[in-house]
């Protein structure tokens, strides 16, 4: 009796679920045996372990189960399909879709259609995705935008009728890209087609091919020795191309980083100074390095000042330049012609060593100059620092150049002629953006109506700073 005690208490410490399963697996392997027995034969029984493995509860909530052999795939597809690539557009940037596709990818451009070919009996909900994006990066802008041809891109099964036969088949990538814009101005020129350009193609080491959409001929004209370092392969008038283009990779638009930059965490550690030297070698720029005058002090360094013809021109130049001179620098007024050539104007920049103007799209020639230059932005009145130091000062420094920023006075504004001293719009900038149509009478008033007189004496210490980062 005293044993048969014990053994009652030591069940009743046992959980009433352990104790549950304790018997319910004794009594599975009771009628096993009788199983076993009643039919004559003997077969090897399954261990406790695999039996537990096989009847386990289904894993808690969060965790996913493998679908069985029968089960049908979570995204709807057999099992047995290929895994689903990723999209062949990136339309997530604000500045910039891209499409890039990489196997059997075929351009009709006479209706803008770009067709990635694949299995059609593969993969059936990716023939049905498409995209139609306009191929430049100023995704948003209208005004840029809205006379840009749109392209569509999308899936095509192998095995359709309606496969467009190649007429050539290349055997080096393509990219398609549309010029348009804001074209004419220097700045959107380079921040919008030549840097993302750069980023795009130049991995390839001119092993690629440009599909250009809308495109400028004056514009091919003007920048045809970037085109031809960065492809050695004839330029395509997309909008007027009969043929279909068979390409094994294409990619449809252009990386945009953000303004006058590129960002080396997105560009595989290229950066704003390879752009630099990049362009040197297009133009065939002579010089690498600006002066060094702690090695040659009695030299005189040159430095160009961008005299604008129009809005924020300096009515002072001549005596801006004799300062300069007096502060011993070689001044070099210049300003871009008309007809003159490009390359013959970076050839003037890259002469000098250092380059002065007014915030506009003159100091975009801040490219040409050679490393170690120094930059002198000034600033017209409008509370406009901030763009100043984002569209040129940053550029600047990440080419290994040295940069000066000089805020005038308000008497060094011509608004003050036009509006007096005591006016808002020159007492509080900030007030003009208050109104409505804040932004466009901002623009109007401090950007297209303002000239600068600098104050010569103010600005000398400004002009002796920059002989004296030339030394170092």
């Amino acid at each position: 009796m005293g044993s048969l005690a014990k053994l009652l208490r030591s069940f009743t410490r046992v959980e009433p679920q352990t104790l549950s399963f304790v018997i319910f697996a004794g009594c599975f392997l009771i009628s096993m045996v009788l199983l076993v027995v009643s039919a004559g034969s003997l077969v090897s029984l399954p261990s406790l372990s695999s039996w537990l493995s096989a009847h386990t509860p289904p894993p808690v909530s969060g965790a996913q189960e493998s679908p069985g052999p029968h089960h049908p795939h979570p995204d709807g597809a057999n099992k047995n399909e290929e895994p689903r690539r990723k999209p062949l557009c990136d339309t997530s940037d604000r500045r910039a879709d891209i499409c890039d596709m990489e196997g059997d990818v075929r351009i009709r451009a006479s209706s803008s259609s770009i067709f990635f070919v694949t299995s059609s009996d593969r993969n059936t909900w990716e023939l049905q995705e498409s995209w139609r994006i306009k191929p430049h990066p100023r995704k948003g802008d209208h005004a840029a935008l809205s006379r840009l041809t749109e392209v569509s891109v999308g899936y095509l099964g192998a095995h359709e009728e309606d496969v467009p036969k190649c007429d050539v088949n290349s055997s080096v990538p393509a990219i398609i890209f549309a010029t348009g814009g804001y074209m004419g101005n220097f700045f959107h020129e380079t921040t919008d087609l030549a840097i993302p350009l750069y980023i795009t193609s130049h991995g390839f080491d001119g092993e690629v091919q440009f599909l250009i959409s809308d495109m400028l001929p004056w514009w091919i004209a003007k920048h045809e020795l970037l085109l031809k370092k960065l492809s050695r392969y004839e330029i395509i008038d997309f909008n007027r191309d009969p043929l279909v283009r068979c390409h094994p990779r294409v990619i449809v638009g252009i990386t945009f980083h953000r303004d006058m930059s590129i960002d080396p965490a997105r560009s595989g550690g290229v950066t704003m100074f390879d752009f630099g030297q990049f362009i040197r070698s297009a133009y065939s720029l002579e010089r690498d390095t600006a002066i060094a005058l702690g090695e040659k002090p009695e030299k005189k360094p040159r430095l160009v000042i961008i005299a604008r013809k129009r809005t924020r021109k300096f009515r002072n130049v001549d005596e801006i330049a004799r300062m300069a001179e007096w502060q011993g620098f070689e001044p070099v007024v210049a300003e871009m012609k008309k007809n003159q050539s490009l390359a013959e104007f970076a050839r003037t920049v890259n002469s000098c060593d250092a380059m002065m103007g007014v915030h506009g799209a003159g100091l975009t020639n801040l490219i040409f100059l050679p490393t170690n230059a120094v930059v002198i932005q000034v600033v017209p009145l409008g509370g406009l620092e901030t763009y100043c130091w984002s569209d040129y000062g940053v550029p600047a420094l990440e080419m290994k150049m040295r940069y000066l920023q000089y805020s005038i006075s308000v008497m060094e504004s011509s608004l003050v002629d036009r509006y007096g001293i005591t006016d808002p719009a020159i007492t509080n900038p900030q007030a003009i953006l208050a109104q409505k149509d804040g932004w466009r009478n901002w623009t109007s008033i401090y950007f297209f109506n303002q000239d600068v007189r600098l104050d010569v004496s103010r600005f000398s210490s400004v002009l002796m700073h920059a002989r004296q980062l030339l030394h170092r």
